[in-house]
């Protein structure tokens, strides 16, 4: 431990395996490690939580997980969870941080990603809203991804300094030596265009959608293939030799495979500010997304579960024939504003921005 450290201990899921809150957590985990004057550790609370790593600490049960938090809050660490919003387990994840917080001067950071959590929160019963009240209460500070999830804790009687809205997304790091696997290099070498998206687990993502839209546009584009990546697995017997699952992929595997993409899909039917979407921006590749509560600048949005409007959309991206937009200066995304948070919680406990 250097002495003098600011210390924060990361609470969330740790891949694998790769998700949205996983790869910010790790993503963070590695910026951290690599920040003079700071120590970062990671609290596990995920799938992988059983496991023994070297940069993270597991949650074996909920007795260990309290304790691991008291001991980090005692010691002064700044706690910062990463959860959905949008379930009760997660709210009580949150209130057990909020709570270990009052050990620390309130240093805990809660950052809410799931667009459902508006949502969730509206319809959450008596006792459910009072765990939510509370936990808020007790919280330094609320980092959410949009005007409307910022809308809704403000609705709960949060003062509007507590609230943040920052994206998830922490910036890339570096892709240009990172190796595409072989069978995904094949797949790239024999399919243009490629559409490239992310499969989640759960219908609500949107797989159907663009798996449709690609048997649509395949009689324009005899070559063109879907490339999948991520744990749900997918059957299409229309796409034939078209459709290739890539799996789980480490996170700089999976950027180095997005660089390939002619387009990055993202058809979701809720959102909070998808990660993946402000990462294929960086690399220069173009987004189609659905239009949900929020979508960066630079993206082309299609009517939320309407396939003729994203095939109509991804035609007329693929047929623009425009060159593919260089990426500007690195995009450091949220991780300026985040350490900031930080630097001003090491100073003077609780936060009013």
């Amino acid at each position: 431990m250097r002495p003098n450290a600011n210390k924060v201990l990361i609470v969330g899921n740790y891949p694998p395996p790769y998700g949205g809150l996983s790869v910010q957590v790790s993503v963070l985990r590695a910026l951290l490690a690599r920040r003079p004057g700071y120590a970062c550790r990671v609290l596990d609370i995920g799938e992988g939580r059983h496991q023994r790593r070297p940069e993270c600490l597991g949650a074996r049960h909920g007795l260990d997980f309290a304790a691991k938090l008291l001991w980090h809050a005692a010691g002064q660490w700044i706690l910062h969870l990463h959860t959905s919003g949008h379930n009760v387990s997660s709210w009580l994840g949150a209130l057990a941080c909020a709570t270990a917080g009052l050990l620390n001067g309130r240093k805990t950071v809660l950052s809410l990603g799931s667009g459902l959590a508006p949502d969730w929160i509206h319809a959450a019963g008596p006792v459910m809203r009072l765990v939510v009240r509370l936990t808020l209460a007790l919280t330094g500070v609320i980092i959410c991804r949009n005007a409307r999830s910022r809308a809704a804790i403000a609705a709960l009687g949060v003062p509007a300094g507590k609230i943040v809205v920052l994206s998830g997304f922490y910036g890339l790091g570096p892709t240009d030596t990172t190796t595409v696997p072989p069978s995904v290099e094949e797949f790239l070498r024999r399919h243009s265009p490629v559409i490239g998206a992310v499969a989640s687990i759960g219908p609500e993502y949107g797989l159907p959608l663009i798996a449709e839209a690609a048997v649509r546009l395949r009689p324009a584009y005899p070559r063109l293939g879907l490339l999948l990546m991520g744990p749900a697995g997918f059957e299409r017997a229309d796409l034939d030799g078209s459709l290739l699952l890539a799996g789980q992929l480490p996170h700089d595997t999976a950027l180095a495979v997005m660089g390939r993409m002619n387009v990055f899909v993202r058809p979701t039917y809720f959102d909070g500010d998808a990660s993946s979407v402000r990462e294929a921006l960086a690399l220069g590749v173009p987004v189609v997304a659905s239009d949900t509560d929020f979508r960066p600048e630079g993206v082309i949005v299609f009517r939320r579960g309407r396939v003729d409007d994203l095939t109509d959309k991804l035609a007329q991206t693929l047929g623009a024939r425009r060159s593919r937009p260089r990426p500007g200066p690195a995009d450091a995304g949220s991780w300026p504003r985040v350490l900031a948070i930080y630097e001003r919680l090491s100073l003077k406990g609780d936060l009013a921005c």
